[in-house]
């Protein structure tokens, strides 16, 4: 894992703190001594460590990375860029929960904001370099590589003038920055492999359909995230699966039916129609059972194949 600041000083897109001695300043306004963009949290405040988790670390996706394979596209370049994101018909949503970063749903993705911070090199060095730094080696770690894969998303997100502009539109990058600058900053990430960032940027866009799907067997929780809000839709998106299931049992219980039929002409034990009704009902119940599974499974397998084949350095589509 590289120890190095992914860009230089003189790539850096802000420029107002500066190391001064054991402590880190507002060079232009040190009267002001609080983290650009969050006003209420000061350079100095004990709890930036727990300011700093929340506001970059993604520890439910962590706990989820050993399911991630049956939800998501095994390649962390499985990323739209935000202008085709729009020709998809998605309509970008700004979020501050680290968690929700690349997450879609229907015709939404959810956007996390660049942080003014992680664009100062002299940020970068003092809380991840400097041995005045407030935060303990396993935090420094830990911060430092998910700020390094969120980071890396953005490489993707934002690739032609149009997805910057649409950036600038949605408050996901400053308007004082120019387009040249940007791309300057966000190349120095774009080389960074899966093992300079955290679990979850191992992998790009998530479902978030397929991550509530998994998410009581992956993080014990009902939901990851809850999508809906009113009663109406909640209980709307169930028609589905039941109707589903009553076609399911209807099959079922028309096979039953022609197996007691066939039985019924061949009551001697061990006769024919005997045979075949066992088969009728066995495979019924079988059916029922695999469909759901083998389903899930199909897509994890040929994902990992195409990852595999392409050696984990070409962009993975997702189909379905």
């Amino acid at each position: 894992m590289p120890s190095l600041i992914p860009f230089s000083k003189s790539n850096e897109l802000y420029g107002k703190l500066s190391i001064s001695g054991s402590s880190l300043i507002r060079s232009q306004s040190p009267e002001k001594n609080t983290l650009p963009g969050h006003p209420r949290v000061t350079l100095d405040d004990p709890q930036l460590t727990t300011f700093l988790r929340g506001e970059l670390t993604t520890p439910d996706l962590d706990a989820f990375t050993p399911h991630l394979w049956k939800v998501a596209t095994q390649s962390s370049s499985h990323i739209t860029s935000l202008s085709s994101q729009k020709v998809r018909g998605r309509d970008i949503i700004t979020s501050e929960d680290p968690s929700l970063h690349l997450v879609r749903i229907d015709s939404r993705i959810y956007t996390k904001p660049i942080p003014k911070y992680l664009l100062s090199h002299s940020f970068w060095s003092f809380y991840f370099t400097s041995k005045y730094s407030p935060l303990r080696h396993e935090d420094k770690l830990l911060v430092e590589n998910c700020a390094r894969g969120f980071l890396r998303s953005y490489a993707y997100l934002i690739r032609h003038k149009s997805d910057f502009v649409i950036a600038q539109k949605h408050g996901l990058v400053s308007q004082n920055i120019r387009f040249s600058q940007f791309i300057r900053f966000i190349s120095c990430f774009e080389q960074l492999q899966d093992s300079d960032v955290s679990p979850r940027y191992s992998y790009g866009e998530l479902r978030l359909s397929r991550l509530n799907f998994w998410a009581p067997i992956a993080i014990g929780k009902l939901d990851f995230h809850k999508s809906v809000w009113q009663y109406g839709a909640f209980f709307s998106r169930f028609y589905g699966p039941l109707l589903f299931f009553f076609g399911i049992f209807a099959i079922i219980l028309n096979a039953m039916q022609v197996a007691l039929a066939a039985q019924s002409m061949d009551p001697a034990p061990g006769g024919s129609w005997g045979y075949f009704a066992d088969v009728c009902k066995n495979f019924s119940l079988v059916t029922f059972f695999a469909i759901r599974g083998l389903r899930e499974v199909s897509f994890a397998l040929k994902a990992l194949y195409r990852k595999r084949r392409c050696g984990g350095g070409c962009v993975v589509s997702e189909s379905g």
